[in-house]
C-alpha cells in the first residue's frame, strides 16, 4: 500500500495573494472543426514542441483554459478543445464515445503522442483513454478528476440534482456559479468569469436538445463486457505513465475521495492540493496551478519522445517506485544526483554520454518524481534494487554528492555489479564535514532549517554547494537561478532519513573498493570535500583523480564538457 501524503502548497500561496481569473489569450495558431458525427471546435496554440492537451470538465467549455494557454504554449504544442454538446461544438444526435472522438482529433492534428491534461470528467476521460491508447499518452495531469467505478456520496448526487432543477437555464447558471465548492468562496473573479463562461455557452442546461450528452460507446453489452470487462478503477495499476494529480483544497468531497483513489492505484502518481480554490482551481489561482503543472512537465524530459532508445518508467523497490530515464544503447552508465537535487541536474551530460553508452538516471527517494514507501531504506538498496527490476546484472556507476556516496556504498556491498566507479566531489559515510568555510555557513543554513524558511534555506544551501569558494555574484546567474528552481521544488516534496548503514562506515572500508575508479572535483569546491576526495585517492587502490578548474560543487553543470571529456576517456579504457 502507497503510504506517501498530498503536499499542500502554502509558500506558493504567499507569492499570490490576487485572484486572476481572466487573461489575455493570443490567436490561435489553428482552429477548425472536425466532423466525427457531430462538429468538435479545436484549436491550437504553439508551433512546436511536445503536445499539451487540454480537456474541459462537465460544466464549461474550452474557454475556461484561457489563463493557460500563453504560458504552456511558450514551450509547447496546445491544444483545446469543446466535447460534444459544448461551447463551439455541436451536440450528439446518437450514441456515441468521447474516448473515440479524442483519438480522431489527435489522428487529424498528426498527434502521435501527447500529455492529456483533463478536469473532472475531462480527467476521467484522459484516464479511459490511457487504458484504451497508452502509446498515445506521454504524461497525465488529473485536476479534481473522477475516475470510473467509484461511486459518489448522498451528498455529491442531491447537490448535482438541486443545482439542476432550475425553472430555466438562468437558474441553473446561478446555482452552478454560485456552488461554494465549483468557486471557493472569496475568488469573485473567478465567479463571475465562470457566469459569463455559462451564459455564452449554457451546454448540457437542456435536457432535450442535449439528450445523447451521456457517453455510450457504441458497442454492444456483450462486446463491451468482453473487450472492456473492468472499469477503470480496478484497472489504474495498469497506467504506466507520470501522472500529476491537482485537487484544491475547497472542492467536492467527493473529488478528494476519487483522488485518494487515483493515486493509490496510478504507479507514480503524485498528488497536489492547492490552497484558496475550489473545483475550477486553474480559473481561481491560475498562477500556481501553472507553476505547479509546468514544474511537473519540466521532470519529464519530453523532447526525447519519439526517439527509439528513449525510455521513461517507475522502477518498484521494496514498495517504493523510482522514476528513471533511459536513452542510448550499449554498456549501462548509471547516473546518481545530489541531495536536494534530481536526475535533471544531469542534462549536460544525458545526451553526450548516451551516443556511446545506455544512460540511466533517475530520482532518489523523495526526490523528483519518486516517491517514499512507509520501509526503511538504504539509496543503494535502492540502486540494487533498480538494476534488478530493469534487468541489468551490471553498470558503470557515476554519482554526484549524495548520488557518489551512494554509489561508493553500492561498490562496497555489491561489488560484483559494478563495471567501474565514478565519484564526484562525493560524500563519505563516516567522514564528519569540519573545514572553516563549510562551518562559516553552518549557522546560518540550521537557523532557516528551523524556521522552514525555504528561500533562506535554498540561499544557505547554494552558498555552501553552488558558490563554494566564490562569492554569489561571481556565480553563473542562470545555473543559480536552474538549481534555485530545483532545489525549491525538491524541498516542497516530503522525506524521511534513509535508514544507517549496517556495519563499519565507508570510510573505514576504502581499501575493499577495487572497481577501476575515477574521482572528480571542482577546484572551488569546499575543503571538506578536497579532503574526502584525497582520502578515497589514497586508499582506492589504482584510483584516478582530476581536479577541474573553476568549477565548484556542481562541476558537472558548470565545467560539462571538460567532465564529458574526461569521463568518456576513462570509460573508453575500462
Amino acid at each position: 500500500m502507497k503510504t506517501r501524503a498530498p503536499f499542500l502548497l502554502a509558500a506558493l500561496m504567499a507569492l499570490w495573494t490576487v485572484t486572476a481569473a481572466t487573461a489575455a489569450v493570443p490567436a490561435p495558431a489553428a482552429a477548425g472543426h472536425l466532423d466525427v458525427g457531430s462538429k468538435l471546435y479545436w484549436e491550437t496554440h504553439g508551433d512546436a514542441g511536445p503536445v499539451l492537451v487540454l480537456i474541459h470538465d462537465g460544466l464549461v467549455h474550452h474557454e475556461v483554459w484561457d489563463a493557460q494557454i500563453a504560458p504552456f504554449a511558450a514551450a509547447h504544442r496546445v491544444v483545446r478543445y469543446d466535447r460534444r454538446g459544448y461551447g463551439r461544438s455541436e451536440p450528439p444526435t446518437s450514441a456515441y464515445s468521447n474516448r473515440a472522438d479524442l483519438l480522431a482529433l489527435l489522428d487529424h492534428l498528426g498527434v502521435e503522442r501527447a500529455v492529456l491534461v483533463g478536469s473532472s470528467s475531462g480527467g476521467g476521460l484522459a484516464t479511459d483513454f490511457a487504458l484504451a491508447h497508452p502509446r498515445r499518452v506521454t504524461a497525465l495531469v488529473l485536476v479534481g478528476a473522477v475516475v470510473d467505478g467509484l461511486g459518489y456520496s448522498t451528498h455529491f448526487i442531491t447537490r448535482n440534482l438541486n443545482n439542476s432543477l432550475g425553472k430555466d437555464i438562468e437558474t441553473m447558471i446561478q446555482r452552478w456559479a454560485d456552488d461554494r465548492y465549483i468557486v471557493a468562496p472569496g475568488n469573485t473573479a473567478a465567479r463571475e468569469r465562470l457566469r459569463e463562461l455559462l451564459r455564452a455557452n449554457p451546454h448540457n442546461f437542456d435536457p432535450v436538445k442535449y439528450r445523447f450528452l451521456e457517453e455510450d460507446d457504441g458497442v454492444a453489452p456483450e462486446a463491451r463486457k468482453r473487450n472492456n470487462p473492468e472499469p477503470a478503477l480496478r484497472r489504474l495499476g495498469e497506467i504506466a505513465v507520470p501522472t500529476l494529480l491537482v485537487t484544491a483544497a475547497e472542492d467536492i468531497p467527493d473529488v478528494h475521495v476519487h483522488a485518494g483513489a487515483l493515486e493509490s492505484g496510478i504507479t507514480g502518481a503524485g498528488r497536489v492540493v492547492i490552497p484558496g480554490a475550489g473545483h475550477l482551481v486553474y480559473l481561481e489561482r491560475p498562477e500556481i496551478f501553472n507553476q505547479v503543472v509546468l514544474e511537473f512537465l519540466s521532470l519529464l524530459s519530453l523532447r526525447f519522445d519519439g526517439v527509439a532508445s528513449f525510455e521513461r518508467g517507475f522502477g518498484k523497490v521494496r514498495g517504493a517506485e523510482l522514476y528513471y530515464e533511459s536513452l542510448g544503447e550499449g554498456e549501462p552508465l548509471i547516473l546518481l544526483h545530489g541531495r536536494l537535487l534530481d536526475h535533471r541536474m544531469w542534462d549536460p551530460q544525458f545526451e553526450v554520454l548516451a551516443r556511446k553508452y545506455r544512460v540511466i538516471r533517475y530520482d532518489a527517494r523523495g526526490h523528483g518524481l519518486s516517491h517514499h514507501a512507509g520501509s526503511p531504506y538504504r539509496y543503494w538498496e535502492d540502486l540494487s534494487g533498480l538494476l534488478e527490476d530493469l534487468g541489468l546484472e551490471q553498470a558503470h556507476v557515476m554519482g554526484l554528492s549524495l548520488g557518489g556516496g551512494t554509489a561508493i556504498d553500492f561498490a562496497l556491498e555489491q561489488p560484483e555489479k559494478v563495471r567501474s566507479l565514478i565519484p564526484i566531489v562525493p560524500e563519505l559515510d563516516g567522514y564528519k564535514y569540519q573545514g572553516e568555510d563549510y562551518l562559516a555557513n553552518r549557522e546560518q543554513e540550521v537557523a532557516a532549517w528551523q524556521k522552514q524558511d525555504d528561500p533562506a534555506r535554498i540561499e544557505a544551501f547554494q552558498r555552501s554547494w553552488t558558490d563554494g569558494h566564490r562569492s554569489p555574484d561571481e556565480v553563473d546567474p542562470a545555473l543559480r537561478e536552474q538549481l534555485r528552481r530545483m532545489i525549491a521544488g525538491n524541498l516542497r516534496r516530503p522525506r524521511r532519513p534513509s535508514e544507517e548503514p549496517a556495519g563499519a562506515p565507508a570510510r573505514e572500508r576504502l581499501a575493499e573498493l577495487h572497481a577501476p575508479t575515477l574521482l572528480v572535483v571542482g577546484s572551488l569546491d569546499l575543503s571538506d570535500v578536497h579532503t574526502v576526495t584525497g582520502l578515497l585517492a589514497g586508499q582506492i587502490e589504482g584510483a584516478k583523480k582530476v581536479e577541474i578548474a573553476g568549477g565548484a560543487h556542481m562541476v558537472n553543470m558548470e565545467q560539462a564538457d571538460e567532465l564529458n571529456r574526461i569521463v568518456l576517456e576513462f570509460l573508453s579504457q575500462r
